[in-house]
């Protein structure tokens, strides 16, 4: 104590004695004037068949790379949505020339780089492959040959990357704040599903090819150790074939901003905490006047972690791991978006904060230092970027794209130099409207719903979504009066053939395939009685991994990690709960509390969400059909080194042994990973003998 005022007052006494000295201490230096811009020099020229090239020359190395841009506008997908991206892929998947393994091979054999989208390409190279690198470029972009099995690949991929996203909450929070800021009958807004992809046919990927990869909306940049005069030659030879064609415009309705801030919730029972994202609709084109400004302005904002929100947030309050904002322009309709996930105890506090932020920095000036710090930030990101060759080329394609004056990137500096603390006021207020704005959370409804309804100005009516993007009636899907988490899972229990018939099943074991990451896995589940278990993991025919349970004792293995565990008590119950294959009747023994959350959506059926709390505190949330009182989903909410994980296991095909429905395809997601087990065997009362859960 004593040192801390003895600090304080030499503090003190500092500033009293030496006020000149301090104030030129703390006052930096007035800014000099904005640096002059040498963006570098690049020759453009376009092709009989109307593709613009840019070139760059750089021979500090031998290599040389070509970006092609296509400048169509966005397409409306319907009922077939993802097609336009499964074109894009489906473009290097082999030629009239090659099939898909030899176009590969002979990328790789030179070394090089190729990739294709829908709406362009990038291709590298050394300089003394790139005949080669053109050739194999111009084989792909004028003799796609698409097949019905890559487009089979094709959509099996998409599919599995719906399911990893379909649990995802910041995923789920993307799609959602598309869909309600743009409408799903707008190219931004609507939603890829597995029913659209199955809808889209392999004729749909060459009407695509067929109407937009033209050269005449083409953009080319070729950055490298070439010369404008030798690319022209190979260009011309190469690229000159591909034919030009009328690429049609699009045009679509603007969504309209909201009348008032509305509220909007996905609900997650099993989520612990909340995706928020505060988002409003902007009409700010690339290079408008206001563009420079407008991104100070975000840099201040939530640019970054010193910026006003990650240091509220974050620093001050402790909500969340960061809190940011993001202004993007768009020549249809861009947007403000600030986001951050918090705690589901602290959803209401952190939505005030954020909205104590959007508000203050439309009503006060931003200090001197926080606009500084912001210029120095974008003038420093702006010049190490023109340390890059492809800058350039990139800057002269936006410049003609989006019809920029010429030297709208020479003076970018001293634009950003002339942004004053009105500028970045005036364009907070014409662009962030806290009245006016969507409050999207995704999260536990049931935790934070009520606590949201104050920042909806409309009579308090929240809107909500499920995870796929339709819209739900609450009240019509509400829980019947009287209905109970036990009631819902006795229906379970009798939906899978009553408590008598399990009790018949002596011993179980089943046998299950999977494939991860192209290697075919085998899963053997067995059990006896209700203390017995044994799991196992096998690759080639050798185990990967093995849980064996015997009573009261465990062990885990991984013969190939070198790992032989006893398990604790409390890894035990874990476990056990884990392996039964019918866990809810041991609900009471194990301690296992349930609670009946509400009502949701699993992939279209109408499912009772039961939260199941383990007496170490872990929580899941499991969905059974309304109708079949079948099992559907289990979501559970794991806290690791890197956050919160989410693993979510989907349950299908039920079929009847002995009396009893198993589930017959399980499919488990965590993270990236998704495996998906098919059934293979199942057998019961075959007399297991008890060595097999021998420890």
């Amino acid at each position: 104590m004593k040192k801390l005022y003895s600090t304080a007052f030499l503090a003190l006494a500092l500033m009293c004695v030496m006020p000149a000295q301090a104030q030129t201490k703390e006052t930096p230096p007035p800014p000099g004037p904005a640096p002059k811009i040498e963006l570098g020099q690049y020759e453009h020229f376009t092709l009989k068949n109307g593709l613009k090239v840019y070139v760059v020359e750089n021979h500090k190395q031998p290599v040389v790379s070509l970006s092609l841009v296509l400048d169509r506008d966005p397409i409306l997908e319907g009922d077939k949505a993802g097609y336009v991206q499964a074109a894009g892929q489906m473009m290097r998947t082999g030629t009239t020339n090659r099939t898909k393994d030899q176009f590969d091979e002979q990328v790789d054999f030179v070394g090089a780089e190729l990739s294709f989208s829908s709406t362009g390409f990038n291709a590298s190279s050394l300089k003394k492959h790139l005949p080669t690198l053109l050739d194999l470029t111009t084989d792909a972009l004028l003799n796609p040959k698409f097949t019905q099995e890559e487009l089979d690949k094709i959509k099996k991929q998409m599919k599995a990357s719906l399911a990893q996203s379909k649990d995802n909450p910041d995923a789920i929070a993307s799609r959602t704040h598309n869909l309600v800021l743009y409408g799903k009958d707008h190219p931004y807004g609507e939603l890829m599903t597995e029913q659209t992809v199955d809808n889209f046919t392999l004729q749909d990927i060459q009407n695509y090819y067929n109407t937009y990869y033209k050269p005449n909306i083409g953009y080319l940049a070729v950055v490298g150790d070439v010369t404008p005069k030798e690319m022209k030659k190979l260009l011309k030879k190469s690229f000159g074939k591909w034919q030009k064609g009328t690429v049609q415009e699009a045009k679509y309705e603007l969504p309209q901003q909201p009348e008032q801030t509305q509220v909007v919730i996905v609900d997650r029972p099993s989520s612990v905490q909340s995706s928020l994202v505060l988002t409003n609709p902007i009409d700010l084109k690339p290079g408008a006047e206001d563009a420079v400004a407008a991104s100070l302005m975000n840099n201040i904002l939530g640019g970054g972690m010193d910026a006003r929100l990650f240091q509220n947030l974050r620093e001050t309050h402790g909500y969340t791991y960061g809190a940011y904002s993001s202004i993007n322009s768009d020549e249809i309709l861009g947007r403000f978006n600030a986001s951050a996930n918090v705690r589901n105890a602290v959803t209401d506090s952190a939505v005030v904060e954020f909205m104590n932020e959007l508000t203050k920095i439309r009503s006060e000036r931003v200090s001197d230092e926080e606009l500084r710090d912001a210029k120095a930030y974008v003038m420093g990101s702006f010049g190490r970027g023109l340390e890059n060759p492809a800058t350039v080329a990139v800057y002269a394609i936006n410049t003609a794209r989006y019809g920029l004056p010429e030297d709208y990137y020479p003076n970018y500096l001293k634009k950003v130099e002339a942004v004053t603390a009105e500028d970045v006021q005036r364009v907070a207020q014409k662009y962030i409207n806290p009245d006016k704005m969507y409050v999207l959370a995704v999260g536990n409804a049931s935790e934070i719903a009520a606590k949201l309804k104050k920042f909806d100005k409309d009579d308090s009516q929240i809107t909500y979504y499920n995870t796929i993007g339709e819209k739900v009636d609450r009240k019509a899907m509400g829980v019947p009066a009287g209905l109970t988490a036990e009631q819902v899972i006795n229906d379970y229990i009798k939906a899978i053939g009553g408590k008598a018939n399990i009790e018949k099943l002596k011993d179980v074991s089943i046998t299950s395939n999977a494939t991860i990451q192209g290697m075919t896995l085998v899963f053997k589940q067995q059990q006896k009685g209700d203390d017995k278990f044994a799991v196992q993991v096998l690759m080639n025919n050798s185990p990967m991994q093995r849980v064996i349970i015997n009573g009261n004792k465990g062990k885990m293995e991984a013969p190939m990690q070198g790992m032989n565990k006893e398990m604790t008590a409390e890894e035990l119950k874990v476990q056990k709960l884990e392996a039964n294959l019918f866990p809810m009747l041991q609900y009471d023994k194990l301690g296992i509390k349930t609670k009946l959350t509400g009502v949701e959506s699993v992939d279209g059926i109408e499912a009772f969400a039961v939260e199941v709390t383990q007496p170490n505190g872990q929580k899941a949330t499991h969905y059974f059909a309304k109708d079949s009182g079948l099992r559907l989903k289990e979501v559970n909410s794991l806290e690791t080194p890197q956050g919160i994980i989410t693993q979510t296991k989907t349950y299908g095909n039920y079929k009847e042994v002995n009396g009893v429905k198993f589930p017959y395809v399980t499919e488990t997601v965590v993270g990236p990973q998704t495996i998906k087990a098919e059934v293979q065997n199942i057998e019961v009362n075959k007399g297991l003998s008890d060595d097999t859960f021998k420890l």
